[in-house]
Formats: structure tokens, C-alpha cells, sequence
């Protein structure tokens, strides 16, 4: 169920806290560099109809120890997993996510294939009907898909697909995601406000440029 908002000011309101319900429009962008001096992505194209969208961000931490107790806490990001359900897959889409070989109609899979770094999007819908809009900045898809097919048995048994893919941190500033919470948007966040009214127009940053 979700919040009531209370607006405070022009530039101030309560904070919004409604769950999540839905899920959708996978973009991916593909990336032409990633380094210290810039970060390109190409223009998203939007990947098959979502399903599911389930993140794993990991961080670990270790303590340093002096006097008999704990001096300090070190946090340190370590990657996020991704794995995406959706419909079904083109060859186009194998492709752009793993790096296979589509020419004159046929599909080549090789074990050579590298899949190219890129950029995934998305927004999930909350229960109070707004959205909220993802971009993860950099990562590859190389663990492949997950797929089965299976016989007719008196009726249809569509199946679905499953990508799973590391992401990380881009080389230029160390962001990794970059999102907005419709809920909580107020007057003064008109970048953001702006940005996702074209969030898959291109990768998001916060102060509009890049991407």
C-alpha cells in the first residue's frame, strides 16, 4: 500500500515509500569507450518484453582493529549481478548481447564470442502508479542464457528466457547506477524530472551531459 505525500515546500515533501509492482522496457546501449578520460554509449535500443528483473548489488566489508576494537569499517563495491526474464529473443538481440555472428540470416555461435560491453535501462512501476527509472552504467552479459523448449502436450506451454550478466563500476568516475524515484521528485529537481520524460533516449547522467 502506499504513502500518502505531503507536500512541504516547493522544494521539500515527506518521503514516499511505495512498493514495487511491475516491471519493464528493457533498453540496452552498447558501449564505444570506457576509460579514465570518457565514457560513450551508444543510442539504446530496446531489448525483448520484460518479465523479471532481479539485481544483486554486493559489497563486503572488513574491519581494522586497534586498541583492543574495531578502528574503522571498510566498505568496498564489488559488482552487481543481473538477470533478466523476458519473452523471447531475437537474433538480433544475441547479437547485441553476446557478441554472436548475425549475417545474411543465419546465427553463429562461436566459442570465441565475447559479449561487448554495454549499458542496461529499465523502470519498475510502484503501487502508487509512478515509476522508477534505472540505468547500470557498465557490464557485459558473458554468462549467457537460460532456455528450455519443450513438447506440445494437449495444450501450448510458452517458455521464456533468461540472460544473466556482471556489472560494474565505469572507469571514469566510479558510478556504477544512476536512477530516478518518480515518487519523490520535487519542484527542484528538474533535471531529473526532465530526464525521464526520454530516459531511453540515451544512458542518464545527473547533470544531462555524457551519455
Amino acid at each position: 500500500m502506499s504513502e500518502t505525500v505531503t507536500q512541504v515546500s516547493e522544494t521539500e515533501q515527506k518521503i514516499v515509500r511505495s512498493r514495487t509492482c511491475g516491471c519493464r522496457d528493457f533498453y540496452i546501449a552498447k558501449l564505444t569507450q570506457d576509460d579514465a578520460k570518457a565514457y560513450v554509449a551508444e543510442t539504446p535500443v530496446k531489448l525483448a518484453r520484460a518479465i523479471k528483473a532481479k539485481v544483486d548489488e554486493k559489497w563486503s566489508s572488513e574491519k581494522i582493529y586497534s586498541d583492543d576494537g574495531t578502528e574503522e569499517v571498510i566498505n568496498s563495491y564489488e559488482g552487481t549481478e543481473i538477470e533478466l526474464e523476458v519473452n523471447a529473443l531475437a537474433p538480433q538481440d544475441r547479437q547485441i548481447l553476446f557478441g554472436q555472428l548475425y549475417e545474411n540470416g543465419f546465427l553463429v555461435k562461436t566459442a570465441d564470442d565475447k559479449a561487448p560491453e554495454v549499458a542496461v535501462g529499465w523502470r519498475e512501476r510502484k503501487l502508487n502508479g509512478k515509476y522508477d527509472f534505472k540505468w547500470l552504467y557498465a557490464g557485459k552479459f558473458a554468462e549467457g542464457i537460460s532456455e528450455e523448449a519443450s513438447t506440445k502436450e494437449g495444450k501450448l506451454s510458452p517458455t521464456t528466457k533468461s540472460i544473466k550478466g556482471s556489472f560494474y563500476e565505469r572507469s571514469l568516475d566510479n558510478a556504477y547506477e544512476i536512477s530516478v524515484d518518480e515518487s519523490n521528485l520535487v519542484s527542484g529537481d528538474t533535471k531529473a524530472a526532465e530526464a525521464i520524460k526520454a530516459w531511453f533516449s540515451k544512458v542518464q547522467e545527473k547533470n544531462g551531459g555524457l551519455g
